[in-house]
């Protein structure tokens, strides 16, 4: 019985996603032929519980993590062999960041960050949001415009997106933290550089280390490459765990997943950033599963 609840749950949560992400036709993996479209509202009546209301904000309310002090962090040694190293393993100990031991720290420190030519250009320093005490760290690529002027990450229309995604799993900015590989928005939104990432990587590490987030979630291409250490693309590197160590010796569950600012340009690829919702979902509520047994 609880294993046919979980699955109409999950059947639910999925239902209401599409539904508010405007899909009003039920996205299967094997398509009907000849057969009428599944409209998403009767899919959603008809999986609902008797007497249950509101069903197109339903969420998965056993998949909120607490924070991270309630949640078994993993065992080092337990962690599986295929774990990542990005390259460059940043050292927790460089002269730079050797004295910043709290987030305020951090963020200081990267204010008086005076050699990095993104400062200079940006209007303001986009350090995070969110609950520093989260079980789950997100983290983008870069501040767009309206995030350059309210020093706040994903706030603009990605955000928005952002804040629906995780919403239909069961978190909300109070139940995760939300931070970029980049603290300030390049200049007509253009790439970074080498030099620039270079320098600005060994902060987001630290910042990952500060945290200590039980898992990790990339979005976009640029994250994903420079924290898994690859060449290939979001599309290879999405929908799969890795364990990542950050430079303090700890494997971090990291899971990669497209951008909100991509979704909304590419709307048909929601898909595959629900696919990867699912994983999270699984993952986190496994853990929730294993500490309350334990």
């Amino acid at each position: 019985m609880l294993a046919q609840n979980d699955d109409r749950n999950e059947l639910i949560t999925m239902l209401a996603w599409q539904l508010d992400m405007g899909i009003d036709e039920a996205l299967l993996d094997h398509p009907q032929v000849d057969a009428a479209p599944l409209r998403l509202d009767q899919l959603l009546a008809a999986a609902a519980p008797a007497g249950d209301k509101g069903v197109s904000q339903t969420v998965i309310g056993s998949a909120a993590p607490q924070p991270s002090d309630a949640v078994k962090m993993p065992n080092p040694a337990s962690a599986k062999s295929g774990a990542v190293t990005p390259k460059g393993k940043i050292n927790a100990d460089s002269a730079a960041l050797a004295g910043i031991t709290s987030l305020a720290d951090l963020q200081s420190g990267l204010a008086k960050l005076d050699d990095c030519p993104l400062k200079h250009t940006a209007s303001n320093l986009c350090f995070a949001d969110g609950n520093p005490g989260a079980c789950l760290m997100i983290i983008g690529e870069a501040p767009g415009r309206d995030e350059d002027r309210m020093g706040v990450p994903f706030v603009g229309a990605d955000g928005q997106l952002l804040d629906k995604m995780i919403a239909s799993i069961g978190l909300d900015r109070a139940s995760v933290y939300l931070t970029n590989l980049l603290p300030w928005r390049p200049p007509g939104n253009r790439s970074p550089t080498d030099e620039e990432t270079a320098m600005l990587l060994p902060w987001l590490f630290r910042h990952v280390q500060l945290v200590k987030p039980e898992f990790v979630l990339l979005l976009g291409g640029a994250a994903a490459k420079l924290v898994f250490g690859s060449h290939d693309g979001i599309m290879k590197l999405r929908g799969r765990w890795r364990d990542v160590d950050f430079g303090d010796g700890v494997l971090r569950p990291v899971l990669a997943s497209l951008h909100p600012a991509y979704l909304l340009r590419s709307p048909a690829q929601k898909r595959l950033a629900f696919d990867d919702l699912l994983l999270l979902t699984k993952r986190l509520g496994a853990v929730q599963s294993n500490d309350k047994t334990g």
